[in-house]
């Protein structure tokens, strides 16, 4: 049977059931189960792709690079 999808705790648990059910390890059947909750990559990408707005720098550096300054000692 297919696995389920959907980011619930409810069907990554019966996902884990069901991989454990058909002979798969534990550690392997909650893998695959956090994996199909995540998603495929290829959907992701076309999230990303989808309307994206540029990043505005909205403040601009006056050229100084910050440094720690050494501790000076007086003399006297």
């Amino acid at each position: 049977m297919p696995l389920k999808e959907g980011k619930s705790a409810k069907i990554i648990k019966a996902n884990i059931v069901e991989s454990i059910k058909s002979g798969k390890p534990r550690n392997q059947a909650i893998a695959i189960a956090l994996s199909k909750a995540r998603g495929k990559k290829k959907d992701a990408i076309r999230k990303q792709k989808t309307p994206v707005q540029k990043r505005v720098q909205t403040t601009k550096s006056k050229g100084r690079k910050r440094t720690a300054t050494a501790k000076r000692s007086r003399k006297g």
